[in-house]
């Protein structure tokens, strides 16, 4: 017999399951009434992450944290912020929007972080957007491009990477203008990265008067993907500009050439997770362009990159990458901000600190202001050769010379 506990029991399950549901679909999580009380005591400045650490695009979460941590280590053994020591949080969200919900959830209320920095991935930043707001809490640095962060400004968002518009345009202004590419297909991740993907490629195509020549999507966290090979495949691009992470672009990479789209020019954006695509598919790698927002981690010129290698080394580390240079760079970033309003640190003040932030690295830099929350619009084009990205320009150079 049915009492009013069991109807009752079963209503919240049915509300928990459409709320999993929604969340897992890529909608915004709801308020969750999250604590603003994050004081700083014993003499710590603990920071909150979520990332992938384990499944399908654990290697990209790893290479953010360990970037991170590099820098914090640095920051540590010099005496810290004003005395207070950095301290890492960070949990495991397999890059899934309820699993970053849940840590954002637990960062805020139980370990009472002080700011978030280096979360991976559109779907699961965007599923926290509202928690932001309403915890008054810093993201610094979400590792996306896509335009909710941006459109309009976001005022708890500091944006340290150039946007998936800027990548695309910058990819078919190469494709087309330097190539002479006219037929384009696409394959991306089916939710809200790839669809912001879509969103930048196509409109950097209708500029040339050219339309999409294809298209293929996979799920999140999938690795093959027979039926969107095929529809690409059979448009016969020129061009695929692919919108994912390593594992599912790398099989469709090495499955189209195996098809006999050899002479098909194969342009990856920067999430993708370079030096892992690069390890996936081996030779089959090589002409390979991708796009990144971050100076090579191999150009030790760079002063930037210069303390990134060297404190990767300190940690016993010789495995750079753009992924890692990205973490390391937004830990600059908020270091930075948090040494300028160390002497009186509360939220507001890190804003205002941000807010007026500017770091020169060379030819790359950081540049914030009161109306503007994104610190740099720079691409650069790499191409893979013999295992490795080289920037373009220097790949021209050499041919040049030849």
């Amino acid at each position: 017999m049915d009492g009013p506990g069991k109807i009752f029991g079963s209503a919240a399950l049915l509300l928990i399951g459409v709320l999993a549901f929604l969340l897992v679909s890529g909608t915004q999580a709801v308020a969750q009434f999250l604590s603003r009380d994050r004081p700083l005591s014993g003499g710590e400045i603990k920071v909150g992450m979520s990332s992938a650490q384990t499944g399908r695009t654990a290697l990209l979460g790893v290479e953010i944290r360990l970037g991170c941590e590099a820098y914090f280590a640095r920051v540590n053994r010099t005496g810290g912020v004003a005395g207070r020591r950095l301290v890492l949080v960070n949990y495991d969200d397999r890059y899934e929007p309820v699993e970053t919900v849940s840590n954002t959830e637990h960062l805020i209320d139980e370990d009472k972080v002080f700011a978030l920095l280096d979360f991976f991935g559109t779907p699961t930043c965007r599923a926290i957007l509202p928690m932001l707001n309403e915890a008054n809490i810093v993201l610094v640095g979400p590792i996306s491009g896509a335009p909710i962060f941006r459109q309009p400004m976001q005022r708890l968002i500091f944006n340290t990477r150039a946007s998936y518009a800027e990548e695309a345009e910058t990819l078919v202004s190469h494709l087309v203008t330097d190539i002479g590419c006219k037929k384009i297909a696409l394959f991306r991740q089916d939710d809200s990265f790839g669809d912001a993907g879509r969103v930048a490629v196509v409109e950097a195509l209708r500029r040339r008067g050219l339309l999409l020549a294809g298209e293929g999507v996979y799920v999140r966290n999938s690795v093959n993907a027979p039926e969107a090979l095929y529809h690409i495949a059979k448009a016969k691009p020129d061009a695929v500009i692919l919108f994912g992470t390593y594992k599912p672009c790398a099989n469709l990479i090495r499955g189209a050439k195996q098809m006999g789209m050899k002479n098909t020019v194969f342009c990856n954006v920067s999430c993708v997770g370079t030096e892992p695509l690069i390890k996936y598919l081996a030779e089959d790698a090589n002409g390979v362009v991708i796009s990144q927002v971050v100076p090579s981690p191999d150009d030790d010129s760079s002063p930037l990159v210069h303390e990134y290698r060297a404190d990767m080394r300190f940690l016993g580390s010789n495995d750079f990458s753009y992924m890692g240079l990205q973490g390391y760079l937004n830990s600059v970033v908020l270091v930075d901000a948090l040494r300028r309003a160390s002497q009186d640190l509360t939220e507001d003040t890190l804003i205002a600190s941000l807010e007026h932030l500017s770091l020169n690295f060379g030819f790359f830099g950081i540049h914030f202001s009161p109306e503007s929350r994104q610190g740099t619009h720079q691409v650069f084009l790499t191409k893979v050769d013999q295992g490795r990205a080289i920037p373009i320009e220097k790949l021209d150079a050499a041919d040049f010379a030849k």
